[in-house]
């Protein structure tokens, strides 16, 4: 037989098992299409022209790795349904006289179509997509629209390379389980039945322990950056539990209520039971995969909703003037922080006057910054702070006196010498007295303490943090030496903020005038932490939030996709499996109503208890997903729960829609 005849064959399969093959194409094709996108915004020549555009650059090349990898999982995983519902197909080619060789065939000509299909369909797609993702992350940047075409066969050639690499895997897994199996085994390896099993407490006993320990892991953490090895841990634990108490829960469940004879022994109510509790392993395992992806689905969206609504007032909460630095104290002995702030300001000055650029707002004030345990009375400060990696993550410490402090806010305090104020910026410091570093200060209470902030910081969002306010700065150099002595060469010296703005300057004058600013200072040969300006920051912060945005939308759309064909591939799978139960069940004296209202039950059953697990994991991730959301929010975290809760409600809509669509579909099978 010549190589046409097998080919011919190959497209007949394809349309004759189109209700299989198309959700496949298709997802292969919104595939292509998406990491062809996210490649080329990789290298676009353009967008390295945008202030923030290397930065975005950079997540979209890491995103394009994260993007291949998820869509080789996804294809082969809904390979493994076509494979398992073409089988008998095979077997009956193997029993008319065709040998594994020319099976092998046909599989690789049905592989090498699709392929072409998809790459072609992809490439035109996003190619016709991808000025639209240019520009719209142009508007990201606020940068100008740019109204040419750019194509470069990088991109083209990458995905072509990638996808190629992936559908042969597909084709050498494919061929590698067609020649182990037997002709018999082919043509009933789409009917094999999972036997009905037995009840497991135990397991299902430690499948809650697990989630319970997941749970408070994931409630507990108090940074989810420090404690990243718990994060990971939290996660994978969640997951096992998931699985667990989805192969062992919903069996020992489904036993006890079959044990309830009322409830059992009636149609609407016999028939899912039984039907579930047949095949409940392979039923639990897709369960289980439906319910990760969703909570993966739901918490993509959510972070896509908050990004896509934050503002620049993020920004401009952590750089109130147009330009910040940070100076440390103590270059030399004669140093003070005094004669820090005097010299900052003379520097300014010096370079207002070059420039012909007028400074105003002018403000500079001294802190002290270090990390401590919160314990009973106080706090606990030893050289091992730095290396927790434990629930007991530091709290932010920020020390200023009270003058410094009237700089900052105008308001005077008149505290005494042994007298503090603190202020807590995620939870309130209750104690009448304060605790540190051998020392011990009577706190009062201010009611009038209004939110501020000290130096550059937006780690408080994500851990504890004290704004402590004490008498005088000679009571700040205490402190400072005492922690100097515990810290050693780990210490955090003093440092001196300053923050001003630049009157009618342009955004290349502003930046200009930091660059003058940061040269002056280490010619003066100041011991400088850091030079920003907030118009650097707001591109850095575009490009940040519009990279992340771009590459977890692909994201979501790729897992939400792959939750749509898992649940369609497991409901036509499932509704061949039960063609012939349900057929004996008809000749046995069932209506097709009392049939339709089973099936109605033991979907209903089998669809919304993933959604009830994905709501609860959802829920339990929130504070922690608040946490990690500093990272690309800053401190708005604010909006990330209302967005949390429209990503749910639209997934369920999108779920329901499913729901509908599959179940008329399984019921057409079955009927």
């Amino acid at each position: 037989m010549h190589n046409g005849f097998y080919a011919k064959l190959a497209l007949q399969s394809i349309r004759e098992n189109s209700r299989l093959y198309n959700p496949f194409i298709i997802s292969s094709i919104v595939s292509v299409m998406m990491t062809f996108v996210i490649l080329s915004l990789s290298v676009n020549s353009g967008l390295k022209q945008i202030p923030g555009g290397a930065n975005l650059q950079t997540i979209l090349a890491l995103g394009y790795v994260i993007l291949v990898l998820f869509s080789a999982i996804f294809l082969f995983y809904m390979n493994s349904f076509l494979m398992k519902n073409r089988k008998k197909e095979f077997g009956i080619y193997n029993i008319l006289g065709m040998d594994k060789k020319h099976i092998s065939k046909i599989l690789s000509y049905e592989i090498l179509f699709i392929y072409f299909v998809s790459l072609i369909v992809g490439l035109i797609a996003g190619l016709l997509l991808n000025k639209v993702a240019t520009l719209l992350i142009r508007r990201m940047l606020a940068a100008p629209v740019s109204l040419g075409f750019e194509l470069s066969m990088q991109p083209i050639l990458w995905t072509s390379a990638f996808f190629l690499l992936i559908f042969l895997a597909v084709l050498l897994v494919n061929i590698y389980q067609v020649r182990l199996a037997n002709p018999i085994e082919l043509l009933k390896a789409s009917n094999t039945e999972e036997k009905e099993p037995k009840i497991k407490i135990v397991w299902t006993i430690i499948a809650l322990l697990l989630m319970g320990v997941g749970y408070y892991l994931a409630l507990t953490i108090q940074s989810p950056i420090l404690g990243m090895q718990l994060v990971f841990l939290a996660i994978l634990i969640v997951i096992a539990a998931t699985y667990l108490l989805f192969t062992t829960g919903t069996i020992t469940f489904s036993k006890l209520l079959k044990k309830n004879k009322r409830y059992y022994y009636q149609t609407k109510h016999f028939i899912p039971i039984s039907g579930m509790l047949y095949r409940m392993k392979k039923n639990a395992v897709g369960l289980a995969n439906i319910s990760i992806l969703s909570v993966g689905v739901v918490l993509m969206f959510s972070i896509a909703a908050s990004l896509y609504l934050t503002t620049d007032n993020s920004v401009n909460t952590q750089y109130p003037r147009d330009v910040i630095s940070e100076v440390k104290v103590g270059n030399s002995d004669a140093e003070t922080e005094d004669t820090t702030k005097t010299r900052i300001q003379e520097v300014v000055e010096q370079i207002s006057a070059e420039t012909n650029i007028q400074v105003e707002d002018f403000l500079s004030y001294t802190y002290l910054n270090f990390p401590a345990q919160r314990d009973k009375n106080g706090f606990t400060l030893t050289q091992d702070v730095y290396s927790t990696q434990t629930n007991q993550t530091p709290a932010n410490l920020y020390f200023v006196d009270q003058d410094n402090y009237q700089e900052i806010s105008g308001d005077q305090l008149d505290l005494a010498e042994n007298e503090v104020v603190v202020h807590g910026t995620v939870q309130a410091y209750k104690a009448n007295t304060l605790s540190l570093l051998n020392q011990q200060f009577e706190v009062r209470e201010e009611d009038n303490i209004e939110e501020f902030a000290i130096g550059n910081e937006t780690s408080n969002a994500v851990n504890d943090g004290y704004y402590i306010i004490v008498s005088s700065p000679e009571v700040l150099q205490e402190i400072d030496q005492s922690q100097q002595d515990v810290l050693q060469e780990m210490t955090t010296p003093t440092s001196v903020f300053s923050q001003f703005d630049l009157v009618n300057a342009t955004k290349e004058e502003k930046i200009d005038f930091s660059n003058h600013y940061q040269d002056k200072i280490n010619e003066e040969k100041m011991n400088i932490t850091n030079v920003d300006t907030r118009v650097e920051a707001n591109g850095n912060f575009r490009a940040l939030r519009g990279g992340v945005l771009f590459l977890v939308l692909n994201l979501a759309l790729l897992l939400l996709m792959m939750t749509v064909l898992i649940i369609y591939y497991k409901q036509i799978s499932e509704a061949y499996d039960d063609k012939e139960r349900f057929r004996i069940m008809r000749n046995v004296g069932l209506s097709d109503a009392e049939i339709k209202q089973a099936i109605r039950s033991q979907m209903l059953s089998v669809f919304f208890l993933p959604v009830f697990v994905t709501g609860v994991h959802t829920l339990v991730m929130l504070p922690l997903m608040k946490k990690g959301m500093v990272l690309v929010m800053l401190n708005q975290v604010n909006l990330f729960p209302l967005s949390l809760f429209l990503a749910f409600v639209i997934f369920l809509l999108v779920y329901i829609m499913i729901y509908r669509i599959t179940a008329k579909t399984y019921y057409k099978i079955v009927k």
